[in-house]
Protein backbone atom coordinates (compact mmCIF):
# COMPACT_ATOMS: atom_id res chain seq x y z
CA UNK A 1 0.00 0.00 0.00
CA UNK A 2 2.40 2.54 0.81
CA UNK A 3 4.77 1.71 -2.31
CA UNK A 4 1.30 2.47 -4.37
CA UNK A 5 1.02 5.89 -2.29
CA UNK A 6 4.69 6.39 -3.16
CA UNK A 7 4.42 5.54 -6.79
CA UNK A 8 1.23 7.87 -7.01
CA UNK A 9 2.73 11.07 -5.41
CA UNK A 10 5.92 10.31 -8.10
CA UNK A 11 3.37 10.09 -11.16
CA UNK A 12 1.65 13.35 -9.71
CA UNK A 13 4.43 15.14 -9.60
CA UNK A 14 5.66 14.40 -12.70
CA UNK A 15 2.65 15.19 -14.68
CA UNK A 16 1.73 18.21 -12.71
CA UNK A 17 5.02 19.92 -13.23
CA UNK A 18 5.30 18.81 -16.74
CA UNK A 19 1.66 20.35 -17.33
CA UNK A 20 2.53 23.57 -15.40
CA UNK A 21 5.83 24.22 -17.05
CA UNK A 22 4.35 24.06 -20.79
CA UNK A 23 1.55 26.35 -19.66
CA UNK A 24 3.94 28.52 -18.10
CA UNK A 25 6.23 28.45 -21.57
CA UNK A 26 3.43 29.34 -23.75
CA UNK A 27 2.05 32.11 -21.27
CA UNK A 28 5.12 33.85 -21.32
CA UNK A 29 5.28 33.47 -25.04
CA UNK A 30 1.95 33.58 -26.68
CA UNK A 31 2.84 35.53 -29.96
CA UNK A 32 4.69 32.66 -30.70
CA UNK A 33 2.52 29.53 -29.48
CA UNK A 34 -0.20 31.04 -31.94
CA UNK A 35 2.52 31.37 -34.93
CA UNK A 36 3.56 27.11 -34.21
CA UNK A 37 -0.56 26.58 -34.00
CA UNK A 38 -0.26 28.49 -37.02
CA UNK A 39 1.81 26.44 -39.16
CA UNK A 40 -0.24 23.21 -37.92
CA UNK A 41 -3.22 25.05 -39.03
CA UNK A 42 -2.19 25.49 -42.21
CA UNK A 43 0.09 22.06 -42.65
CA UNK A 44 -3.30 20.06 -41.94
CA UNK A 45 -5.54 22.73 -44.69
CA UNK A 46 -7.19 24.66 -41.30
CA UNK A 47 -5.83 28.13 -43.07
CA UNK A 48 -9.91 29.45 -42.25
CA UNK A 49 -8.67 29.37 -38.22
CA UNK A 50 -5.48 31.19 -38.86
CA UNK A 51 -7.41 34.76 -37.00
CA UNK A 52 -8.45 32.63 -33.76
CA UNK A 53 -4.75 30.86 -32.95
CA UNK A 54 -3.73 34.01 -30.83
CA UNK A 55 -7.24 32.37 -28.69
CA UNK A 56 -6.25 29.46 -28.61
CA UNK A 57 -2.28 30.16 -27.77
CA UNK A 58 -4.00 31.98 -24.58
CA UNK A 59 -6.32 28.61 -24.19
CA UNK A 60 -4.28 26.16 -24.17
CA UNK A 61 -1.70 27.92 -21.55
CA UNK A 62 -4.88 28.22 -19.35
CA UNK A 63 -5.60 24.71 -19.95
CA UNK A 64 -2.33 22.98 -19.22
CA UNK A 65 -1.35 25.37 -16.38
CA UNK A 66 -5.04 24.83 -14.59
CA UNK A 67 -4.48 20.85 -15.04
CA UNK A 68 -1.15 20.48 -13.98
CA UNK A 69 -1.72 22.95 -11.09
CA UNK A 70 -4.55 20.49 -9.60
CA UNK A 71 -2.90 17.66 -10.35
CA UNK A 72 0.30 18.86 -8.60
CA UNK A 73 -1.89 19.77 -5.31
CA UNK A 74 -3.99 16.85 -5.29
CA UNK A 75 -7.34 18.00 -6.00
CA UNK A 76 -10.32 17.46 -8.58
CA UNK A 77 -8.21 13.82 -9.26
CA UNK A 78 -11.45 12.07 -11.20
CA UNK A 79 -12.05 15.25 -13.34
CA UNK A 80 -8.01 16.30 -14.13
CA UNK A 81 -7.18 12.64 -14.68
CA UNK A 82 -9.80 12.38 -17.38
CA UNK A 83 -8.97 15.45 -19.01
CA UNK A 84 -5.09 14.63 -18.60
CA UNK A 85 -6.05 11.44 -20.78
CA UNK A 86 -8.05 12.49 -23.01
CA UNK A 87 -5.78 15.46 -23.97
CA UNK A 88 -3.29 12.85 -24.18
CA UNK A 89 -4.97 10.88 -26.49
CA UNK A 90 -4.90 13.63 -28.80
CA UNK A 91 -1.64 14.91 -28.65
CA UNK A 92 0.20 11.66 -28.08
CA UNK A 93 -0.73 10.08 -31.60
CA UNK A 94 -0.01 14.36 -33.39
CA UNK A 95 3.91 13.87 -32.12
CA UNK A 96 4.08 10.73 -33.64
CA UNK A 97 2.54 11.92 -36.94
CA UNK A 98 4.93 15.38 -36.31
CA UNK A 99 8.21 12.86 -35.65
CA UNK A 100 7.66 10.60 -38.65
CA UNK A 101 6.85 13.00 -41.51
CA UNK A 102 8.34 16.15 -39.77
CA UNK A 103 5.94 18.80 -41.31
CA UNK A 104 7.17 21.27 -38.77
CA UNK A 105 10.66 21.45 -37.16
CA UNK A 106 9.06 21.31 -33.32
CA UNK A 107 5.89 20.60 -31.34
CA UNK A 108 6.39 24.23 -29.46
CA UNK A 109 5.46 22.30 -26.57
CA UNK A 110 7.30 24.48 -24.57
CA UNK A 111 7.49 27.40 -26.62
CA UNK A 112 11.40 28.70 -26.57
CA UNK A 113 12.27 27.64 -23.49
CA UNK A 114 13.12 24.26 -23.98
CA UNK A 115 12.96 23.59 -27.60
CA UNK A 116 12.65 19.54 -28.33
CA UNK A 117 13.02 17.39 -31.66
CA UNK A 118 9.74 15.57 -33.02
CA UNK A 119 11.04 12.19 -31.88
CA UNK A 120 11.78 13.79 -28.26
CA UNK A 121 8.82 15.27 -27.91
CA UNK A 122 6.88 12.01 -28.70
CA UNK A 123 8.73 10.14 -26.13
CA UNK A 124 8.14 12.32 -23.49
CA UNK A 125 4.08 12.23 -24.33
CA UNK A 126 4.86 8.13 -24.07
CA UNK A 127 6.07 8.47 -20.67
CA UNK A 128 3.39 11.29 -19.60
CA UNK A 129 0.51 9.16 -21.43
CA UNK A 130 1.69 6.09 -19.04
CA UNK A 131 1.75 8.01 -16.46
CA UNK A 132 -1.64 9.60 -16.65
CA UNK A 133 -3.12 6.25 -17.11
CA UNK A 134 -1.43 5.33 -13.41
CA UNK A 135 -2.55 8.12 -12.02
CA UNK A 136 -6.30 7.60 -12.84
CA UNK A 137 -5.73 4.12 -11.55
CA UNK A 138 -4.15 5.12 -8.09
CA UNK A 139 -6.20 8.28 -8.16
CA UNK A 140 -7.17 7.54 -4.48
CA UNK A 141 -3.62 7.27 -3.48
CA UNK A 142 -3.12 10.59 -4.19
CA UNK A 143 -2.20 13.16 -1.65
CA UNK A 144 -3.82 16.16 -1.13
CA UNK A 145 -1.63 19.19 -0.84
CA UNK A 146 -3.58 22.14 -0.01
CA UNK A 147 -6.58 22.41 2.27
CA UNK A 148 -9.65 22.93 0.01
CA UNK A 149 -9.91 26.68 1.53
CA UNK A 150 -6.80 27.43 1.00
CA UNK A 151 -6.00 25.75 -2.95
CA UNK A 152 -8.83 28.20 -3.97
CA UNK A 153 -7.14 30.99 -3.00
CA UNK A 154 -3.79 29.83 -4.15
CA UNK A 155 -5.08 28.90 -7.61
CA UNK A 156 -6.31 32.15 -8.35
CA UNK A 157 -3.41 33.78 -7.12
CA UNK A 158 -1.21 31.72 -9.73
CA UNK A 159 -3.52 32.53 -12.50
CA UNK A 160 -3.63 35.73 -12.24
CA UNK A 161 0.05 35.61 -12.76
CA UNK A 162 -0.01 33.57 -15.97
CA UNK A 163 -2.89 36.24 -16.78
CA UNK A 164 -0.28 38.90 -16.31
CA UNK A 165 2.29 36.97 -18.58
CA UNK A 166 -0.06 36.32 -21.53
CA UNK A 167 -1.27 40.04 -21.44
CA UNK A 168 2.67 41.22 -21.33
CA UNK A 169 3.68 38.79 -24.26
CA UNK A 170 0.69 39.32 -26.13
CA UNK A 171 0.22 43.55 -26.13
CA UNK A 172 4.02 43.78 -25.16
CA UNK A 173 7.13 41.79 -25.46
CA UNK A 174 7.61 38.14 -23.63
CA UNK A 175 8.48 38.87 -19.92
CA UNK A 176 11.55 36.61 -20.45
CA UNK A 177 13.27 36.19 -23.49
CA UNK A 178 14.74 32.87 -24.54
CA UNK A 179 15.01 33.14 -28.04
CA UNK A 180 18.37 34.19 -29.94
CA UNK A 181 17.86 38.25 -30.69
CA UNK A 182 18.36 39.30 -27.31
CA UNK A 183 19.65 42.40 -26.34
CA UNK A 184 23.14 41.93 -25.86
CA UNK A 185 23.37 39.17 -28.52
CA UNK A 186 26.08 40.51 -31.56
CA UNK A 187 24.60 39.61 -34.93
CA UNK A 188 27.55 41.04 -36.83
CA UNK A 189 29.98 37.98 -35.18
CA UNK A 190 29.04 35.62 -38.17
CA UNK A 191 29.77 38.18 -40.89
CA UNK A 192 33.45 39.01 -39.02
CA UNK A 193 33.82 35.00 -38.78
CA UNK A 194 33.27 34.58 -42.74
CA UNK A 195 35.82 37.56 -43.22
CA UNK A 196 38.79 36.47 -41.45
CA UNK A 197 38.37 32.85 -42.53
CA UNK A 198 37.81 34.40 -46.07
CA UNK A 199 41.36 36.04 -45.33
CA UNK A 200 43.04 33.00 -43.86
CA UNK A 201 42.14 31.29 -47.24
CA UNK A 202 43.75 33.82 -49.34
CA UNK A 203 46.93 33.97 -47.04
CA UNK A 204 46.77 30.08 -47.21
CA UNK A 205 49.91 28.55 -48.82
CA UNK A 206 49.71 25.94 -52.07
CA UNK A 207 51.04 23.08 -52.11
CA UNK A 208 52.87 21.42 -54.79
CA UNK A 209 53.34 17.98 -55.62
CA UNK A 210 56.71 16.53 -56.90
CA UNK A 211 57.67 13.06 -57.41
CA UNK A 212 61.33 10.88 -57.57
CA UNK A 213 62.09 7.16 -57.74
CA UNK A 214 58.15 6.66 -57.49
CA UNK A 215 58.12 9.00 -54.15
CA UNK A 216 55.82 11.76 -54.02
CA UNK A 217 56.39 14.48 -51.62
CA UNK A 218 54.67 17.78 -51.04
CA UNK A 219 56.36 21.05 -50.85
CA UNK A 220 55.25 24.81 -50.31
CA UNK A 221 55.81 27.41 -52.82
CA UNK A 222 58.65 28.88 -51.04
CA UNK A 223 60.76 25.40 -51.20
CA UNK A 224 60.49 23.98 -54.22
CA UNK A 225 63.05 21.54 -55.30
CA UNK A 226 65.57 21.64 -58.21
CA UNK A 227 64.30 19.62 -61.13
CA UNK A 228 68.02 18.86 -62.10
CA UNK A 229 68.24 16.14 -59.05
CA UNK A 230 65.33 14.08 -60.70
CA UNK A 231 62.10 15.45 -59.33
CA UNK A 232 59.35 15.80 -61.63
CA UNK A 233 56.30 17.86 -61.24
CA UNK A 234 53.03 15.81 -60.47
CA UNK A 235 50.07 18.64 -59.25
CA UNK A 236 49.59 21.58 -57.40
CA UNK A 237 46.64 21.20 -54.48
CA UNK A 238 44.62 24.52 -53.90
CA UNK A 239 43.76 25.46 -50.15
CA UNK A 240 40.35 24.14 -49.65
CA UNK A 241 37.93 26.60 -48.21
CA UNK A 242 36.83 26.97 -44.89
CA UNK A 243 34.04 28.23 -45.33
CA UNK A 244 31.69 29.14 -48.21
CA UNK A 245 32.03 33.29 -47.91
CA UNK A 246 29.17 34.77 -49.08
CA UNK A 247 27.49 38.27 -48.21
CA UNK A 248 25.09 36.57 -45.62
CA UNK A 249 27.50 35.70 -42.67
CA UNK A 250 24.30 34.73 -40.29
CA UNK A 251 23.00 31.43 -41.00
CA UNK A 252 19.49 32.64 -39.91
CA UNK A 253 19.25 36.26 -40.55
CA UNK A 254 19.57 37.39 -44.45
CA UNK A 255 18.09 41.06 -45.42
CA UNK A 256 17.51 41.87 -48.50
CA UNK A 257 17.42 45.12 -50.55
CA UNK A 258 14.92 46.41 -53.15
CA UNK A 259 17.15 44.70 -56.08
CA UNK A 260 16.66 41.71 -53.99
CA UNK A 261 20.87 42.20 -53.03
CA UNK A 262 22.18 40.18 -50.08
CA UNK A 263 23.07 43.24 -47.60
CA UNK A 264 23.10 41.24 -43.90
CA UNK A 265 26.67 41.63 -43.80
CA UNK A 266 26.56 45.36 -44.81
CA UNK A 267 24.10 46.45 -42.25
CA UNK A 268 24.92 44.31 -39.16
CA UNK A 269 28.92 44.98 -39.49
CA UNK A 270 28.24 48.83 -39.28
CA UNK A 271 30.23 49.65 -36.50
CA UNK A 272 27.87 52.71 -35.38
CA UNK A 273 24.35 52.84 -34.36
CA UNK A 274 21.47 51.36 -36.85
CA UNK A 275 17.87 51.87 -36.00
CA UNK A 276 15.69 49.18 -37.16
CA UNK A 277 11.85 49.43 -37.63
CA UNK A 278 10.82 45.56 -37.28
CA UNK A 279 7.38 44.49 -39.41
CA UNK A 280 6.59 40.80 -39.75
CA UNK A 281 3.10 41.62 -41.64
CA UNK A 282 2.77 45.33 -42.87
CA UNK A 283 -0.87 44.23 -43.70
CA UNK A 284 -2.16 44.16 -39.67
CA UNK A 285 1.09 47.02 -38.31
CA UNK A 286 -0.57 49.49 -35.99
CA UNK A 287 -0.86 52.61 -38.04
CA UNK A 288 -1.52 54.63 -34.27
CA UNK A 289 2.22 55.32 -33.78
CA UNK A 290 3.08 56.81 -37.26
CA UNK A 291 3.86 60.20 -35.43
CA UNK A 292 5.97 58.22 -33.36
CA UNK A 293 7.85 56.13 -35.90
CA UNK A 294 8.32 59.49 -38.22
CA UNK A 295 9.93 61.04 -34.92
CA UNK A 296 12.13 58.58 -34.66
CA UNK A 297 12.97 58.57 -38.63
CA UNK A 298 13.67 62.36 -38.50
CA UNK A 299 16.22 62.01 -35.78
CA UNK A 300 18.00 59.33 -36.77
CA UNK A 301 18.33 61.66 -40.68
CA UNK A 302 19.64 64.65 -38.34
CA UNK A 303 22.42 62.49 -36.48
CA UNK A 304 23.62 60.54 -40.01
CA UNK A 305 21.87 57.03 -37.99
CA UNK A 306 21.32 54.55 -40.47
CA UNK A 307 17.24 54.10 -40.17
CA UNK A 308 15.33 50.78 -41.98
CA UNK A 309 12.35 48.73 -42.00
CA UNK A 310 12.79 45.14 -42.31
CA UNK A 311 9.75 42.85 -42.97
CA UNK A 312 8.25 40.22 -45.18
CA UNK A 313 8.94 40.87 -48.65
CA UNK A 314 5.09 41.98 -49.90
CA UNK A 315 4.87 44.97 -52.57
CA UNK A 316 1.33 45.29 -51.63
CA UNK A 317 1.70 45.46 -48.03
CA UNK A 318 4.74 48.29 -48.73
CA UNK A 319 2.89 50.47 -50.93
CA UNK A 320 -0.12 50.43 -48.70
CA UNK A 321 2.04 51.04 -45.46
CA UNK A 322 3.94 53.76 -47.71
CA UNK A 323 0.34 55.32 -48.88
CA UNK A 324 -0.61 55.38 -45.52
CA UNK A 325 2.10 56.35 -43.39
CA UNK A 326 4.37 58.57 -46.16
CA UNK A 327 7.55 56.81 -44.52
CA UNK A 328 10.44 57.95 -46.90
CA UNK A 329 12.82 55.15 -45.01
CA UNK A 330 14.35 52.38 -46.97
CA UNK A 331 12.49 48.63 -46.95
CA UNK A 332 14.85 45.69 -46.17
CA UNK A 333 13.74 42.46 -46.64
CA UNK A 334 13.88 38.80 -44.46
CA UNK A 335 11.76 35.58 -44.05
CA UNK A 336 8.51 36.24 -41.82
CA UNK A 337 9.72 33.77 -39.15
CA UNK A 338 12.83 35.34 -38.68
CA UNK A 339 11.16 39.11 -38.05
CA UNK A 340 8.59 37.29 -36.08
CA UNK A 341 11.86 35.77 -33.74
CA UNK A 342 13.06 39.39 -33.99
CA UNK A 343 10.17 40.83 -32.77
CA UNK A 344 7.14 39.76 -31.66
CA UNK A 345 5.31 42.90 -31.73
CA UNK A 346 4.22 44.64 -35.03
CA UNK A 347 5.57 46.63 -35.68
CA UNK A 348 8.60 46.48 -33.05
CA UNK A 349 11.87 48.50 -32.55
CA UNK A 350 15.38 47.46 -32.43
CA UNK A 351 18.93 49.27 -31.76
CA UNK A 352 22.07 48.16 -32.93
CA UNK A 353 25.35 49.15 -32.47
CA UNK A 354 28.34 47.54 -33.75
CA UNK A 355 26.41 44.83 -34.96
CA UNK A 356 25.25 44.11 -31.14
CA UNK A 357 21.63 44.66 -30.33
CA UNK A 358 21.65 47.48 -27.51
CA UNK A 359 17.88 46.75 -26.85
CA UNK A 360 14.42 46.29 -28.53
CA UNK A 361 11.12 47.54 -27.46
CA UNK A 362 7.54 47.86 -28.76
CA UNK A 363 6.85 51.11 -30.25
CA UNK A 364 4.84 52.60 -27.30
CA UNK A 365 7.53 50.95 -25.41
CA UNK A 366 10.22 53.81 -27.02
CA UNK A 367 10.28 56.79 -25.08
CA UNK A 368 10.85 59.19 -28.04
CA UNK A 369 11.41 62.56 -26.04
CA UNK A 370 14.18 60.88 -24.15
CA UNK A 371 16.15 59.07 -26.81
CA UNK A 372 16.12 62.51 -29.65
CA UNK A 373 17.08 64.74 -27.02
CA UNK A 374 20.48 64.08 -27.51
CA UNK A 375 23.00 62.07 -29.52
CA UNK A 376 22.57 58.26 -28.29
CA UNK A 377 26.13 58.26 -27.72
CA UNK A 378 25.85 61.18 -24.58
CA UNK A 379 22.48 58.97 -22.90
CA UNK A 380 21.35 55.90 -21.73
CA UNK A 381 19.33 54.91 -24.51
CA UNK A 382 22.89 54.65 -26.79
CA UNK A 383 23.84 51.73 -23.98
CA UNK A 384 23.15 48.05 -23.73
CA UNK A 385 20.38 47.22 -22.03
CA UNK A 386 20.65 43.39 -21.17
CA UNK A 387 17.44 41.77 -19.28
CA UNK A 388 18.65 38.99 -16.95
CA UNK A 389 16.42 36.07 -17.79
CA UNK A 390 17.36 34.73 -14.26
CA UNK A 391 15.98 37.51 -12.58
CA UNK A 392 12.59 37.27 -14.48
CA UNK A 393 12.39 33.41 -14.10
CA UNK A 394 13.04 34.11 -10.49
CA UNK A 395 10.26 36.30 -9.93
CA UNK A 396 7.60 34.21 -11.72
CA UNK A 397 9.06 31.57 -9.25
CA UNK A 398 8.43 33.80 -6.22
CA UNK A 399 4.82 34.30 -7.26
CA UNK A 400 4.35 30.51 -7.89
CA UNK A 401 5.99 29.42 -4.55
CA UNK A 402 5.12 32.42 -2.09
CA UNK A 403 1.54 31.72 -1.46
CA UNK A 404 3.07 27.81 -0.41
CA UNK A 405 5.71 29.36 1.81
CA UNK A 406 2.88 31.45 3.46
CA UNK A 407 0.24 28.32 4.09
CA UNK A 408 3.05 25.86 5.27
CA UNK A 409 3.94 27.58 8.29
CA UNK A 410 -0.23 28.56 9.12
CA UNK A 411 -0.47 24.49 8.40
CA UNK A 412 1.94 24.15 11.04
CA UNK A 413 0.65 26.31 13.61
CA UNK A 414 -2.92 24.67 13.05
CA UNK A 415 -2.14 21.27 13.51
CA UNK A 416 0.02 21.86 16.65
CA UNK A 417 -2.97 23.94 17.83
CA UNK A 418 -5.16 20.41 17.32
CA UNK A 419 -2.58 18.33 19.48
CA UNK A 420 -1.90 20.54 21.64
CA UNK A 421 -5.71 21.34 22.52
CA UNK A 422 -6.15 16.99 22.27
Amino acid sequence: MKKNRWFALFCQWLVGASFVFSGLSKAIDPVGTSIKIGEYLQHFSFGLLADFTLAMAWGLALVEFSMGFYILIGRHRLLTASMSMLFMAVMTPLTLYLAIFNPVDDCGCFGDVLVLSNWQTFWKNVVLTAAIVCLFLLRYRQVSMLSRIFHTFYFYTALFGVLLLLALGTWRLPFVDFRPFRPGVDLAAPCREVMSDAIADENAQYIVVYEKDGQRQEFSLDNLPDEADGWTFVETIMPESRVAVSESGHENLVLFDESGDDVTCRILSDTGYVMLLLSPDLNRAEEHDIDRIENLYEYALEQGYPFYCITERNPDAVARWHFNTGAEYPYLYADRQIVETMIRSNPGFMLLHNGIILWKSHLPGVDVAQMTSAKLSEQSLGQIRPISRKKRVFWIAVWLVAPMLLYLPLRIIKTFSKKKQK
